[in-house]
């Protein structure tokens, strides 16, 4: 134990001259092979999440970005409507008036504040206290609502929106079962150490075939929209064959009554006529996980289309079995960026504070203000997609740290639109982006590597940063920055001797930080009760009527995981149709095609796979961004003429 304040767990890392790849949230330790600063290839350093030290394509070319020439160097202004550079001084003064003037002319409430994966804990732990002590929760990260559904789920169930147990623990399992993600490329490194290195069987379900699947003993492939009645299914053969952990679901869980009966008209027969999976492989399944000493649940963002009632299945399938809180067992959010997990821990969301505390508790608002000494307002604030949509409205001003609003998906011109309509836009980035054409100021930013602090990686682990090379010209580090303005808007509060203090602070608010040192999970292994308010996890009844759109093609969205120079030419940027699909639509392998759903659309190019189950349009996120915000389920395609 560790008292707050204390900072085991602060800016250096566990071997000198060592850092956390930036390129995905894994976590895999590095250092430069070539020298800091060099811009080379990256060598691989043992660590928890890369015990072997071995590194995957991306993380090995980690440092590209560090002599990349396209790198902002200089901070901007506008001036005359263009961006013209100038001195630090004058760009945080030009800053930091203009959010002033949007406060002090309206309210402090008309200002927004969006963070990112890319900035370390501390530095979102600061953009949300600057945020909270201006006077606004209007504070976000795009990366938490990529798996908002599944982490309420998680939260719900087991008291944190977070992984339950740590990827090491892959090993002991006997059963992996991988639901709506592709980790063999996602998150390659962890993958291969922890799932290919152990003895587990692994089943795959998931609508396409893909990299993962050839890892698998198994591969399963609802009918898009069924996936939450096929694990109802399931469990549903756990019951009625006794396969259910008694003591465990009465001394563990609350509401087994209410769900058991909620399952008594679902069978593998209904099941797979509904699903397409054929009963035998329910059943299978349910014998499986029944036989299993320790059943563990990868999910990715395939979980994410049908509100959470999929991740809710996951979950009432572990607590029927026994599997949450012991080795091997339990459920894993793959996340897909590096530092996902840790912005939203840190408080950067509008509805809670860090530590994932309640906004709305006055106990934990009191908590916080006791040591900032400033006050936070009580009434939530925007998500960032709400946020964006009152700009010119409600929202005024918008200070932007590594985030790239203006291709938040929707159409183009009325994005555009959006960001014009505010008064004031500060953008704090490493590169010229879409945002930064429509902003007042652009603050220039140091990358990973380049700096001290802590991350968060997807099974709730801290690890230190080392800067191990050096930013170009005059950027600086996020925190840097945001200390700069946040002495020029509250003044008090923002006079830190580095990202130690900061981290130190953070661990004096958040009662899930205080006794984390370097290295560790934060939070409970869930052994002995949950992080919930009566240490259980609740069943509720499900339901079991699905309707399936028949119009269109389901729209599949693949996992990101990338940072900074991640894109590259190993990118997945195509359309993939089966080829029945293909055919009955008149369309050929290597085609332009255009992607239409709820006022959205994508043009990309068509190719056509037996992997693709029928009914089905897969896209990688990066490339369906514009449809996942228009919230759009299924799809038409066609080509770029029509």
């Amino acid at each position: 134990m560790h008292e707050a304040g204390t900072d085991d767990a602060s800016d250096r890392s566990e071997t000198a001259g060592t850092t956390v790849c930036p390129l995905c949230a894994v976590g895999c330790h590095l250092t430069p092979a070539d020298g800091a600063g060099a811009g080379g290839r990256a060598r691989g350093a043992a660590g928890p999440a890369n015990p072997n030290g071995r590194l995957c394509a991306k993380g090995v070319n980690a440092f590209e970005s560090v002599d990349d020439p396209d790198r902002l160097t200089r901070p901007l202004v506008r001036e005359d409507g263009a961006l013209v550079p100038t001195d630090w001084t004058t760009a945080l003064d030009r800053a930091a008036d203009g959010l002033a003037a949007v406060a002090d002319a309206r309210d402090p409430d008309a200002l927004a504040f969006f963070g990112a994966p890319h900035c370390s804990n501390e530095e979102n732990y600061l953009l949300q206290k600057l945020a909270r002590t201006v006077g606004s929760n209007t504070v976000d990260n795009r990366a938490r609502l990529c798996h908002d559904n599944a982490a309420e789920a998680l939260a719900d169930r087991f008291g944190y929106p977070a992984s339950t147990f740590g990827m090491d623990e892959l090993v002991d399992s006997d059963l992996v079962l991988v639901v709506g993600a592709n980790p063999a490329v996602q998150q390659p490194v962890a993958f291969n150490a922890f799932v290919r290195g152990g003895d587990a069987d692994v089943v795959h379900v998931d609508p396409r075939a893909n990299e993962t699947t050839r890892a698998a003993d198994v591969h399963l492939a609802p009918r898009p929209g069924t996936d939450a009645l096929f694990f109802h299914a399931v469990a549903a053969e756990l019951i009625e064959h006794d396969a259910v952990d008694a003591s465990f679901v009465a001394e563990r869980t609350t509401g087994f009554d209410g769900y058991r009966e909620s399952l008594s008209d679902v069978d593998a027969v209904r099941a797979a006529a509904a699903t397409d999976v054929l009963a035998g492989d329910v059943r299978d399944l349910s014998e499986r996980i029944a036989a299993a000493d320790g059943v563990a649940v990868i999910a990715g963002t395939g979980v994410e289309a049908d509100g959470g009632a999929t991740a809710r299945a996951l979950c009432d399938l572990l607590c029927l079995t026994g599997d949450v809180g012991r080795t091997g067992a339990g459920f894993a959010l793959f996340r897909g960026l590096n530092n996902e997990q840790g912005a939203t821990d840190v408080g950067c969301r509008p509805d809670e504070l860090p530590g994932h505390a309640d906004l709305t508790d006055p106990a934990a608002r009191e908590r916080v203000a006791d040591v900032w000494g400033a006050d936070v307002p009580e009434t939530p604030g925007l998500n960032e997609k709400e946020a964006l949509a009152a700009f010119g409205e409600s929202i005024h001003g918008a200070l932007v740290v590594g985030e790239n609003p203006a291709i938040s998906k929707r159409d183009a011109d009325w994005t555009a639109a959006r960001l014009d309509a505010l008064d004031t836009l500060v953008v704090v980035d490493v590169y010229e982006t879409e945002t930064t054409a429509h902003a007042d100021v652009v603050l220039p930013a140091a990358v990973g590597v380049e700096k001290t602090g802590t991350v968060t990686n997807l099974d709730r682990r801290v690890q230190a940063l080392a800067a191990v090379a050096d930013p170009p010209g005059d950027a600086r580090p996020d925190f840097e920055t945001l200390c700069a303005l946040g002495r020029r808007l509250v003044g008090d509060g923002f006079e830190y001797d580095g990202p130690r203090e900061a981290f130190a602070e953070l661990r004096a608010v958040s009662p899930i930080h205080a006794d984390v040192t370097v290295g560790e999970r934060w939070g409970d292994d869930y052994r002995e009760r949950f992080a919930t308010p009566d240490g259980r996890a609740a069943f509720a009844p499900v339901e079991t009527d699905v309707e399936v759109d028949a119009d269109g093609l389901a729209l599949v969205v693949g996992s990101r995981a990338g940072g900074f120079g991640a894109a590259d030419a190993t990118a997945d940027e195509l359309l993939h149709l089966n080829p029945a699909d293909a055919d009955a639509l008149g369309l050929a392998d290597g085609d332009a095609v255009v992607v239409r759903g709820d006022g959205a659309s994508v043009e990309t190019v068509l190719t056509v796979e037996d992997g693709v189950r029928r009914g089905v349009a897969y896209l990688h996120a990066d490339v369906a961004d514009p449809l996942v915000r228009a919230g759009t389920a299924s799809v038409e395609v066609a080509p770029t003429s029509a």
